[in-house]
């Protein structure tokens, strides 16, 4: 049976090359869960997340989709979410109980003068002018809506031809910062597979926790380190990013794993003794 699940899997994520489309990938996955039941869909959410780890080939860019879960219970239920969630607690798959849990970031902005004083004027201009802004093919436009806090002008921009990389992940670095914008840029279908935004928005604190553990399986080795020892973080990312090094030290093979134990030695000590 699992290598039945794994094969369905494989079968989604090849799928999803040819359909490019948010929300069409979300119903096939919806609808895939549903037939497979409560008891079997913690299975196939896991085999994915442990493909995405693996580097298998797809895998990383299909994860990103699974960090829209409120969109994906659009097509299986909340009611029938909620029960593969308690299966996952049950089956102690912790990587998906993650996935499927709305924790709230690590910091949130509770005072709008955060950010007014960062850019005092930008409130005042009219929501619809910054919007129309958003898609000016002008750079200088481009840099004055870096600060943006409305999720709507957010997605006007990073669909701007114009809009480059470096300006994305200085918006997924931005603190404070809304977790609204910076889901918005993790759902965007160009930016949020290229890594240095995922990894922007993974040691972002303003992040919602369970965007980020869809990025988790994504790091490399050292970037998981990092955010495991990160005193900013969300505990519940940080012990994630944790679980990942552990499976990725376990697949290792005995010369791989002596190489990367002598190299981080120091590192793995830090890991290990002060996150218990």
């Amino acid at each position: 049976m699992i290598r039945k699940i794994a094969l369905r899997a494989d079968y989604l994520v090849r799928g999803s090359e040819d359909a490019h489309n948010h929300a069409m990938i979300l119903y096939l996955l919806g609808t895939e869960l549903v037939t497979l039941g409560v008891d079997l869909s913690p299975i196939l959410l896991r085999e994915l997340i442990m493909g995405a780890s693996r580097r298998k080939r797809g895998y990383t860019e299909y994860l990103q989709h699974l960090g829209d879960v409120r969109s994906l219970a659009i097509h299986s239920g909340n009611d029938f979410m909620s029960e593969v969630l308690q299966r996952s607690r049950r089956y102690q798959f912790d990587e998906v109980v993650a996935l499927l849990t709305d924790v709230a970031p690590q910091r949130r902005i509770y005072h709008t003068e955060e950010l007014e004083s960062r850019h005092p004027t930008q409130d005042y201009v009219p929501l619809g002018v910054r919007k129309s802004m958003a898609r000016r093919a002008d750079e200088g436009a481009i840099e004055s809506l870096m600060l943006e806090q409305d999720p709507s002008v957010i997605y006007n921009l990073l669909n701007n031809p114009r809009t480059v990389e470096h300006v994305v992940v200085k918006m997924a670095s931005l603190r404070p910062t809304s977790a609204e914008v910076l889901e918005e840029i993790g759902a965007h279908p160009k930016w949020s597979t290229r890594y240095s935004i995922k990894k922007s928005l993974a040691f972002n604190p303003y992040s919602p926790p369970r965007m980020v553990h869809s990025l988790l399986p994504t790091l490399l080795m050292q970037d998981l380190m990092e955010v495991t020892l990160s005193t900013i973080i969300h505990p519940d990312v940080r012990a994630g990013a944790k679980r990942f090094i552990i499976l990725r030290i376990s697949e290792m093979s005995d010369r791989e794993r002596e190489q990367f134990s002598e190299r981080y030695e120091k590192t793995l000590k830090r890991i290990f003794l002060q996150t218990g």
